[in-house]
C-alpha cells in the first residue's frame, strides 16, 4: 500500500517554481508544504524523491507542524549527493516520531541524518514541509511524497562523481593526484623516507612521554596530580599527554558502494587482491548498533584509499601502509592510537600495533544493550541482564588486552545515544512507557523510601494510586508538582550512577592495570546531568568541536575533580575536493593549520586536560563513509598524501608541547576564522 502527495499539492513558502520545476530564494532555500494525509502514521516511509541542481551536497529536511509556516514541532534531516535522481526514506514510525535514536539510517545518495525537535504523537501534527536548501542551490525537481509500508534502495543514475583513485571527479586542488603513475612514485618515496625516519622527538621515550619530568614508574598507564596540574604517567614513569589521532591504525575508510556503481569510474573487483578493499555493512560495528544485523548484510561497501596501496605495493600493500603511516605519527608527535582501533572487523589491528608500538586506547564495541531500553540506548540498568552483559563485554573485548603496557586504558562506549537528547529526565522515559521492570522497581523502592506509604505518594505528587503497583505499567500523564519533579531529577542521578558502576566494577575486574577512560560523551556534557557516574571512571572524556576546549574542560574539571581526554576533536577545509568541511573548519589549507596549531597549545593551558584526540586520520570518502560523513578532516587524504602545512604545526607543536603544558613556555599561536557546518563564523 502507498499513498501519493504530487509536488503540485504543495503551497510553496519560500522560492518559486516554473514549468513543473522549483526555484530558491535568496538564501538558497526551496520550503514546500502540504496537509497530512489522513492516517499518515499507519506508514512505515515518508519517500521523497528528488534531484537537486547544486555543486555541494543539500540538506533535505521533513518538519512536522501544527500550521503551515509555524515552527517545525519535530524534523527529520538528511544531506544528499547533488545532481542525481535521488530516493530519501524519511521514517514516520512510533519509534521515530518519539525520537527514540539520534541517527537516521544512511541510504544510497542519502548521506548522514538526524532527527530533530521534540517527540510528537501523530495528532499534534497536520501539516508536514519539505525544506530543500544549500548556499548554492540553482533548482530542485520534485516528485513529491509518497508514504509507503515498504521501501527498497533502488540503483543511483548520474555522472560519476568520483575518480578512478577515489578522489571527487570534478575540479582541481592543490595536492590533487593526476595520475595512478604520480601516485607510485609520490607513495615509493614515501617508503623510503618512512625506514629512515621512525622515531619520536628526541626527548620523548618509548611510550611518547617526556624524560624531563618523572613520577614513580608502575609498568602501567596511570594518572598523577603534581600540584599543579594532571598528567598522564607512562609505564616508564615519564610524564605523558595523550596527542591522540582517532583512527590512526585504520587502512583507509570505507565508502558506500551498494546501488552507486555508476557514480564511481572505477571499483575494486570482488575477486583477487582487491577482494581485501572490499566489505559489508555487518562487518563495522557501530553500523550493526545503529542499523541491525540483516540490514547491515545487505550493504555493500569499498575502500579506495586501502585500494590504491594495492595497485602500488601489491601483496605487500599492508606491511607499507604500516611502515609509512607509523613512522609519520611518530615524527609528527602522535604518541596515542584513538578511538576506532578495534572498529572494523578486516582492519589489521594486531599487526598495527605491533609493528608500530605506539600507545593506543580503545573503545569497547557492544556496549550492553538489554533487551528493553529506558530510552535509545540507555539500558534496563538495575537488571541482572545487564550486569551479566557488562561482565561478558569486559572478557570478550578487555581481558585479552590486559597484560599489554602499551594499552592506556578503554573508552566504555562512544557518544551514547540517549545523551543527544537535551533535557532528557530518564526516570519519567522509565515511567512513560512499558517495561524495564527492574529499574522500576528500583524507583519504587527508592519512592517508598522517600514518601513513605502510597498516601505520602499521592500527597507529593497530586495524584490518586491505589498502590505502588500502579507504576509498574506506562504512565500517560506523568505529575508535575515540584516534589515529583525532585523526584524524578534524583532517580534520574541514581539511574546514571548504576549507569556507570555496573559496567566499571565489570570492566575493571577484566582489566586492573588500565585505565577507565570513560563514555566519550558527545560536546555538551553537563555537570548536573553526568553527576555520579564520573566516580566509577579514572579519566572523565568529552568531545569537543570548535576553537578550543577551554571552557568545557574548565567547566567539567571544576565539576569532577577528575583528569579529562577530549575524545574527539577536529578542524576541516573547505578547498580541498570534498564537499563537506568538517563539523568546524577554514576556508582553505592554509588557515586551518594554523586554526589547529591554536587548539592544540590551548589544550596545554587546562590543568585537567591530559590528552586530545584528532579525529580523525584519513579523509572520509567522497559518497560517504558507513553513515554518511563525508568530510575534508583527515590528515592524509585518500591517496596517502598528507597536508603538508598541517602535518607541519602537528610536528612542531610536539617540539613545544611538554615545555607549554610545564608552563615553561606559552602559546603563540593566534585564533583565525573557523565556520560551523551552518557556515556561522565563531
Amino acid at each position: 500500500m502507498h499513498l501519493q502527495i504530487g509536488a503540485e499539492n504543495f503551497t510553496i513558502l519560500a522560492g518559486s517554481t516554473r514549468d513543473g520545476v522549483f526555484f530558491p530564494n535568496e538564501s538558497g532555500e526551496v520550503r514546500l508544504a502540504a496537509p497530512l494525509p489522513e492516517k499518515w502514521n499507519q506508514y512505515a516511509y515518508a519517500v521523497v524523491r528528488l534531484t537537486a541542481h547544486c555543486r555541494r551536497q543539500p540538506k533535505i529536511t521533513l518538519e512536522f507542524s501544527a500550521q503551515p509556516g509555524e515552527e517545525a514541532l519535530l524534523f527529520l534531516q538528511y544531506k544528499v549527493l547533488p545532481q542525481c535522481d535521488i530516493q530519501i526514506p524519511f521514517p514516520v514510525t512510533p519509534k521515530a516520531l518519539a525520537m527514540d535514536f539520534a541517527f537516521l539510517p544512511p541510504w544510497p545518495g542519502v548521506l548522514k541524518g538526524h532527527p530533530g525537535g521534540r517527540p510528537i504523537h501523530p495528532d499534534e501534527v497536520r501539516w508536514m514541509t519539505l525544506v530543500i536548501q544549500e548556499d548554492e542551490l540553482q533548482s530542485v525537481q520534485c516528485g513529491g511524497i509518497c508514504f509507503q509500508e515498504d521501501w527498497q534502495p533502488q540503483p543511483i543514475q548520474g555522472e560519476a562523481l568520483v575518480d578512478e583513485l577515489g578522489q571527487r571527479k570534478a575540479g582541481t586542488w592543490p595536492g590533487k593526484t593526476e595520475s595512478l603513475a604520480e601516485l607510485r612514485d609520490f607513495l615509493t618515496k614515501e617508503l623510503d623516507w618512512a625506514k629512515k625516519h621512525n622515531r619520536y622527538p628526541d626527548d620523548w621515550s618509548e611510550y611518547g612521554g617526556w624524560q624531563k619530568k618523572r613520577f614513580p614508574a608502575t609498568g602501567w598507564f596511570h594518572r598523577v596530580h603534581d600540584g599543579r596540574r594532571w598528567w598522564l604517567v607512562d609505564p616508564e614513569g615519564c610524564a605523558f599527554f595523550s596527542n591522540g589521532m582517532c583512527y590512526g591504525n585504520r587502512t583507509g575508510i570505507y565508502a558506500m558502494a551498494d546501488h552507486l556503481d555508476a557514480l564511481y569510474d572505477w571499483m575494486p573487483p570482488r575477486e583477487g587482491l582487491f577482494s581485501g578493499a572490499r566489505t559489508t555493512g555487518d562487518q563495522i560495528p557501530q553500523y550493526v548498533v545503529r542499523n541491525g544485523l540483516e540490514s547491515a548484510k545487505t550493504r555493500e561497501l569499498i575502500n579506495p584509499a586501502r585500494a590504491n596501496m594495492m595497485r602500488v605495493f601489491g601483496d605487500e600493500w599492508l606491511d607499507a601502509w604500516i611502515t609509512i603511516n607509523a613512522a609519520r605519527m611518530r615524527s609528527w608527535g602522535i604518541n596515542t592510537i584513538g578511538v576506532g582501533v578495534n572498529d572494523y572487523g578486516d582492519e589489521f589491528t594486531a599487526q598495527f600495533l605491533k609493528q608500530a608500538k605506539i600507545p593506543y586506547v580503545i573503545t569497547l564495541k557492544f556496549f550492553p544493550s538489554t533487551q528493553e531500553n529506558i530510552f535509545r540506548d540507555f539500558p534496563d540498568v538495575f537488571s541482572p541482564e545487564y550486569t551479566q552483559l557488562a561482565k561478558e563485554m569486559g572478557q570478550r573485548e578487555l581481558a585479552p588486552l590486559r597484560e599489554d603496557p602499551f594499552l592506556i586504558g578503554y573508552f566504555v562506549t562512544n557518544e551514547p545515544e540517549w545523551f543527544f537528547y537535551r533535557n532528557l529526565n530518564l526516570s519519567a522515559q522509565l515511567l512513560s512507557k512499558p517495561g524495564c521492570i527492574a529499574s522500576r522497581q528500583a524507583m519504587i523502592a527508592f519512592l517508598k523510601n522517600r514518601h513513605g506509604d502510597i498516601q505520602g505518594l499521592n500527597d507529593a505528587w497530586a495524584t490518586d494510586y491505589a498502590s505502588f503497583d500502579d507504576l509498574l505499567s506506562p504512565i500517560e500523564h506523568l505529575p508535575d508538582t515540584q516534589s515529583a519533579q525532585e523526584d524524578f531529577q534524583e532517580f534520574n542521578a541514581m539511574l546514571i550512577d548504576q549507569y556507570g558502576r555496573a559496567v566499571s566494577q565489570a570492566l575493571r575486574e577484566a582489566a586492573p592495570h588500565h585505565l577507565n577512560l570513560g563514555m566519550r560523551y558527545a560536546s555538551g556534557a553537563s555537570e548536573k546531568t553526568l553527576s555520579g557516574a564520573v566516580t566509577h571512571f579514572d579519566v572523565f572524556s568529552f568531545n569537543r568541536y570548535g576553537r578550543d576546549p577551554l571552557e568545557p574542560a574548565k567547566r567539567l574539571g571544576k565539576a569532577t575533580g577528575m583528569p579529562i581526554i577530549v575524545g574527539e576533536w577536529h578542524i576541516g577545509a573547505a578547498d580541498s575536493g570534498l564537499d563537506s568541511a568538517a563539523l568546524y573548519y577554514a576556508e582553505t589549507q592554509g588557515l586551518r593549520a594554523p586554526a589547529i596549531r591554536y587548539y592544540m597549545e590551548q589544550s596545554t593551558q587546562e590543568e585537567h586536560l591530559v590528552g586530545i584526540h584528532y579525529f580523525e586520520y584519513n579523509d572520509q570518502p567522497y559518497l560517504g563513509r558507513f553513515d554518511g560523513e563525508c568530510y575534508n578532516i583527515g590528515l592524509i587524504d585518500v591517496c596517502n598524501r598528507p597536508y603538508p602545512l598541517v602535518v607541519r604545526e602537528f610536528e612542531d607543536f610536539a617540539r613545544h608541547m611538554y615545555p607549554l603544558l610545564e608552563g615553561l613556555e606559552q602559546p603563540t599561536c593566534q585564533p583565525v576564522p573557523i565556520w560551523d557546518m551552518s557556515r556561522k563564523q565563531i
